[in-house]
């Protein structure tokens, strides 16, 4: 394979597996939000004796076994990736996370079995959401890798503000993950729910939101002259915002099905904004060791063009 398609056909296979990350959450929120977290009554298969729905069963257990079913659609997607990835670079961090992609979406599907098993344990439900949001991150780093996009030199203050986004962001959306595990829509009607008031867990959620939101700002001011951190930091306050008018409108209309499903997707959008942020940025030592790498692969490039 001549190198210069292969990184053409690495890019395409590198944002697909980023998509399929992204819709799985949200076809995940379909099923929880239409009570067919145990439209399949038992993991692996659907219901006792058989690895498909019955055809006189409801229509809950068709949403969840096509859930299911996409999970496989992950996994082939990141094997393609993988191969690519072997026969295309040598980098190994980007062979590395092809990897881990496709063990974690392996996981992702146990994680799965041991939530229908245990009934719709909000904990377990959690634990979902934050692998996906790991997998999105992976899979965000895999297509900067892909694309060739290097994080810009910056100062330790800039970098420092970067990694701070990033990981409150983490945290805001697992205390996310919290007040799910503390709301109506369990995924079933009789799924047991974490105890947390929900009043209590979303304002924590909130504030941990907005305290984001103004390191972000602080950051896409400080980054004045550094452009692809401070288009970053943009786009994450755009994000942010967005999010917290979705999410402000869901909690004071009583968390209606649709704009909960928008919060999601846009959860999904987030992640792959704190992910960019988190790239954008590398004290000097990092960027010289990436460029590198980037020399590298342009020197490869013009032996295989002779």
């Amino acid at each position: 394979m001549d190198i210069l398609t292969g990184r053409r056909s690495l890019r395409r296979w590198a944002v697909a597996n980023l998509v399929a990350n992204m819709m799985i959450v949200w076809t995940g929120a379909l099923v929880r939000l239409t009570k067919s977290g145990l439209g399949c009554s038992t993991w692996p298969q659907c219901d006792p004796g058989s690895y498909v729905p019955h055809p006189e069963a409801e229509w809950h257990a068709f949403i969840e076994f096509g859930n299911r079913l996409l999970t496989f659609v992950l996994i082939a997607v990141a094997l393609a990736t993988a191969i690519t990835v072997f026969r295309t670079v040598r980098e190994r961090r980007i062979r590395a996370l092809s990897i881990a992609v496709g063990l974690g979406i392996g996981l992702q599907g146990v994680v799965g079995g041991i939530t229908v098993l245990t009934e719709l344990n909000p904990w377990v439900v959690g634990l979902h959401m934050v692998l996906s949001v790991a997998l999105i991150v992976a899979c965000v780093t895999m297509v900067n890798d892909a694309f060739e996009l290097r994080p810009e030199p910056a100062s330790r203050r800039l970098w420092l503000g970067t990694q701070g986004v990033f990981w409150l962001s983490l945290l805001m959306m697992y205390l996310g993950t919290v007040v799910t595990g503390a709301g109506p829509h369990s995924g079933d009607g009789g799924a047991q729910r974490n105890g947390f008031d929900l009043s209590e867990v979303a304002r924590l959620h909130s504030v941990t939101m907005w305290i984001t939101l103004a390191l972000t700002s602080w950051l896409a001011y400080a980054a004045r002259g550094v452009r692809r951190i401070q288009r970053a930091a943009l786009l994450v306050i755009g994000t942010a915002c967005l999010q917290a008018v979705i999410g402000y409108t869901q909690y004071f209309l009583g968390l209606p099905m649709a704009v909960v499903f928008a919060h999601m997707v846009g959860t999904t959008l987030y992640t792959v904004a704190i992910s960019q942020l988190w790239r954008s940025a590398a004290p000097a030592g990092r960027h010289r060791t990436d460029q590198k790498i980037s020399g590298s692969t342009a020197a490869a490039r013009k032996t295989t063009a002779r």
